[in-house]
């Protein structure tokens, strides 16, 4: 059995199933988070499951389907216990250069989106297209600095559950960006640590 280090086994994880919502609720279409599961239950024996493909994952949402939030939490712990077994192998290699190389690379992309000036860290939206508000971004990347200086340290479900009010327009920040930096972060902390 593969067993995540710090808690529940991946195994144990990926048989979980969240509670559904009810018939006029929506959630995540079953189908499809059922699929996703197969395919990583399929994948683990052979290692070709990476902490990314959980990361990057979305659904089409249904009425009745498997609620949000407890999908969502769900799948956090497996991206967390997958992340911890990839930098417990990459540890345990001789060769670390590309664990370090792949550290090294995100932690300048991080830094350097952190060290840009407040309202000016991500492109904005264009025409009437929804965005961040960027006071709220910028807010959360404030914090991020501190945590990355040594500061209060965040986890990495303070960073997923980060909540920003829209914007339209050059009024905010295009979201795609910010999205994939938040994911870099969250890469950040949960393989290579603060």
């Amino acid at each position: 059995m593969t067993q995540d280090v710090e808690g529940r086994p991946v195994v144990q994880l990926l048989a979980e199933r969240p509670p559904r919502t009810g018939a006029l609720r929506r959630g995540y279409r079953v189908g499809d988070v059922d699929l996703f599961f197969r395919h990583l239950e399929k994948a683990l024996p052979a290692g070709r499951v990476a902490s990314a493909q959980v990361r990057a994952v979305g659904f089409a949402s249904r009425f009745g389907g498997y609620d949000v939030p407890a999908t969502d939490a769900l799948l956090s712990a497996l991206e967390d216990a997958l992340a911890r077994r990839e930098r417990e192998r990459a540890l345990a290699q001789e060769d670390r250069r590309p664990f370090d190389e792949r550290r090294a690379a995100l932690a300048a992309a991080v830094v350097g989106r952190l060290g840009e000036s407040a309202g000016e860290r991500f492109p904005r939206a264009r025409g009437l297209r929804r965005g961040y508000r960027p006071a709220d971004v910028d807010a959360l990347c404030e914090l991020l600095a501190q945590h990355f200086r040594g500061g209060p340290a965040l986890s990495a479900d303070e960073v997923r559950g980060a909540l920003f009010r829209p914007r339209r327009g050059r009024r905010g920040y295009r979201e795609a960006p910010v999205d994939a930096f938040l994911d870099r972060v969250v890469e950040l902390i949960v393989t290579f640590g603060r």
